[in-house]
């Protein structure tokens, strides 16, 4: 008379490790249909070349796209995106405001290693000059850990912990085209290395697999645990 209250807490907390894992499992499928949907839109829009700025804000969703575009560089007010890894170096990535002919455009000069452990900021200094830029088109993503970040600006460069075009355009009393372009030119001061989808679909594929084996894997050894415990009773 007592098996079935004994027996219930195992089960439910063995089924509900299962629906996790197949959530997750499931999760990870969804991810991988993401990925593979971005690559092919990326691959049809690079597909036509390089456009200019202008050109490609005409798209609806101008991410990924190749532009070239000359802009008066803004080498007065040089911003230092922090938290930048690469290659398992922690370091910075160098961004400017350039102004051109669809408005003021945020760009990405490229990763910089930060000089030691301290965080010391990179000694670097850009001129303000008319130039031409080529790279990709990119809309960068939000950190839901950092709430603010600094946009005082009194002095250049400017470390920043995530990229806020409101708060930008507020202390540069300017208005910024809400999106980054990352230079691809090759320049031997920095690693230029811009890529959209970094976790490929065929990763999200295996650790759908992975979790779903452990779904499996969970069912199977909570089942048995809880089928043995059962017969010792008896």
């Amino acid at each position: 008379m007592f098996s079935r209250p004994r027996h219930f807490i195992p089960w439910l907390l063995t089924g509900i490790s299962v629906a996790a894992m197949c959530g997750l499992g499931y999760w990870q499928l969804e991810r991988m249909v993401q990925k593979q949907q971005r690559l092919a839109s990326i691959a049809q829009k690079q597909s036509n070349g390089t456009l200019s700025l202008e050109a490609a804000l005409t798209h609806s969703d101008p991410r990924d796209i190749i532009v070239s575009v000359k802009g008066q560089l803004d080498g007065n007010h040089v911003l230092f995106l922090d938290n930048q890894i690469h290659n398992q170096r922690v370091g910075f990535d160098v961004l400017a405001p350039v102004y051109t002919n669809a408005g003021w455009l945020l760009v990405n000069f490229g990763w910089l290693p930060a000089p030691d452990l301290v965080r010391t900021l990179p000694n670097i200094s850009l001129s303000s000059e008319t130039r031409a830029f080529e790279g990709v088109i990119s809309v960068p993503g939000e950190n839901p850990l950092v709430r603010e970040t600094n946009m005082s600006l009194s002095t250049s460069p400017t470390l920043i912990q995530h990229i806020d075009f409101s708060a930008l355009g507020s202390a540069l009393e300017r208005k910024f085209l809400p999106f980054i372009l990352h230079l691809t030119t090759p320049d031997p001061a920095y690693v230029r290395e811009y890529k959209a989808v970094v976790m490929s679909p065929e990763k999200h594929l295996g650790y759908a697999v992975q979790w779903f084996g452990l779904a499996i894997a969970a069912a199977a050894i909570g089942g048995y645990a809880i089928s043995k415990k059962g017969r010792s009773y008896e």
